[in-house]
């Protein structure tokens, strides 16, 4: 495969405790974390945020919109407090592509462009050009080593 898809929805402040957001959406973030932690544990740049993420829940062959769509779908139960949400605090709709060459589709649909807008989410789509068949190799090694 020569490409590899994620998407996440963050939500970003300066005064909230993730708990509180994960009790008001009832939903269990994929990631938290909060002013002052380490963006990576051997760096030295620190959080000027605090932050609670849901990632897409799909494989990594899917389409972008597919990813985000399944985030909203997993929302749509929460919208109104979302939307709630969103007027105190930063949305973003995150989404990572990894390429080793061929580049996918990425396109957001009018659908996806409305439920954006209602929740004030900004969407970021980050494009990774990898060394040839380094996804692929990758993959094959994970393979290999679950057999093993």
């Amino acid at each position: 495969m020569p490409f590899e898809i994620s998407a996440s929805l963050t939500i970003t402040g300066l005064d909230f405790d993730s708990q509180n957001i994960t009790d008001k959406l009832g939903i269990i973030p994929t990631k938290t974390w909060k002013i002052g932690d380490l963006i990576h544990p051997k760096g030295t740049i620190k959080r000027k945020h605090n932050g609670w993420v849901i990632e897409s829940n799909l494989s990594k062959d899917n389409e972008i919109e597919d990813h985000i769509k399944s985030l909203f779908e997993e929302l749509h139960p929460v919208w109104g407090v979302l939307q709630e949400i969103s007027n105190n605090y930063d949305l973003e709709i995150s989404c990572v592509v990894y390429t080793d060459g061929e580049v996918p589709s990425i396109h957001l649909d009018q659908e996806i462009i409305n439920k954006s807008q209602q929740i004030n989410a900004e969407i970021d789509v980050d494009l990774y050009v990898l060394p040839e068949n380094t996804i692929e190799n990758e993959q094959q090694r994970k393979k290999l080593v679950k057999f093993t």
